[in-house]
């Protein structure tokens, strides 16, 4: 990728997940980390440069909020990296063609002649043809001088439908059948949905994966922005004052930057007023108070006692406090329950290290002020 100077490399850390992708006992790894944490740009920036550069073939796929299948997303991904394109150039074209018509470079099974399909109406579970040539794609691409590195992005979106089984089931087999030849780094933002594909005895990937965890960022990252900030602007910013606006900012380096953004665009604001307006301008982008609004009362109830910091949800001093009037009795443990599961279903909480939480702190302090 072309060098981002704002980019904060972590060549130590890149160095040991490649080794464990070459070397480990696993054939593969799941790598958790919040939203906004920096998974992404740790695969394009720091660790699939590194393994183009000890001669893989490196493989990108997203599934997080895809306009296309995620069997089209595969496709689409290994009929690139099959081309002599460098991963950068085929991460541009990537994000050019986001529904092509594409003519695949082998005939389908029992077909006699290359065919064209359009991948924005593509479905998993009406293309067996197209499983048996997802797992030729995989062959041809595991046919590399050294082991190929499959990256695939926020993998947990795959479980939320039934429809990606038989798409699930056969990328199993598929990369069961060469374990020597790639390797695969699946990452994901809920560690639930990660533990429904990989964690679980009836899931797809039990026993395939070997679970890490992306390191937080911390002061060598606010210094690396520092000294980007000084070399762009010539300025010095006060180093206490952001290192404290880092931790107002939940040590998030999405919002970090936006702050950074905001003191470029503004030499005269100060760091603290900065931090006011980048939460006022993350509110309005990431639709905290139009997300609210799609809430029932009993979800607002679930959000406000999460944020709030309570424990147990289904314990009777939580159902207590979920604010249903006085009138009223507190909702039941089953009530709560699917609350519960719809806010996931939806995105606001996961279950993180045992408890039940909202995922965006920023979003929890919203509702904390304003809901």
């Amino acid at each position: 990728m072309a060098k981002d100077p704002w980019h904060f490399e972590r060549p130590d850390y890149t160095a040991r997940i490649l080794l464990l992708l070459n070397s480990g006992p696993a054939q593969a790894l799941t790598l958790f980390g919040p939203r906004r944490t920096g998974k992404t740009e740790f695969l394009l920036k720091d660790l699939a440069p590194l393994a183009e550069a000890q001669g893989h073939r490196v493989i990108y796929a997203s599934f997080w909020q895809a306009p296309l299948s995620p069997l089209a997303v595969l496709i689409h991904a290994l009929e690139q990296s099959l081309n002599n394109a460098s991963f950068a150039d085929r991460m541009r074209s990537a994000a050019v063609a986001l529904a092509p018509k594409l003519k695949l470079s082998a005939p389908l099974p029992g077909a006699t002649a290359e065919a064209e399909i359009d991948l924005a109406n593509l479905q998993p579970h009406t293309s067996p043809d197209l499983l048996l040539y997802l797992d030729d794609l995989i062959g041809r691409a595991a046919r590399h001088r050294r082991p190929t590195i499959l990256l695939m992005d926020e993998v947990q979106e795959l479980a939320r439908s039934q429809e990606n089984a038989s798409l699930i089931a056969a990328l199993r087999t598929s990369l069961d059948k060469r374990t020597e030849r790639i390797r695969t780094l699946f990452t994901g933002s809920s560690q639930e949905g990660l533990a429904s594909m990989f964690s679980a005895r009836q899931a797809p990937f039990f026993h395939f994966a070997t679970p890490i965890e992306l390191p937080p960022l911390g002061e060598p990252f606010i210094d690396h922005m520092i000294a980007t900030f000084s070399k762009v602007s010539g300025r010095s910013p006060c180093r206490a004052e952001l290192v404290q606006a880092f931790e107002n900012l939940h040590r998030n380096p999405y919002f970090f930057r936006l702050l950074i953004e905001a003191l470029l665009q503004s030499p005269d604001l100060a760091v603290a007023p900065a931090v006011d307006a980048v939460r006022d301008r993350i509110a309005i982008e990431l639709g905290y108070a139009n997300a609210w609004l799609t809430l029932q009362p009993l979800h607002r109830g679930v959000a406000r006692a999460l944020a709030s910091g309570r424990k147990h949800p289904y314990s009777k001093d939580f159902r207590n406090a979920l604010g249903t009037g006085a009138e009223e009795a507190p909702p039941s443990a089953a009530k709560v329950q699917a609350a519960l599961k719809w806010l996931q279903r939806s995105g606001h909480v996961d279950i993180h290290t045992g408890d039940w939480a909202l995922v965006d702190p920023e979003f929890a302090a919203w509702v904390r002020e304003h809901g």
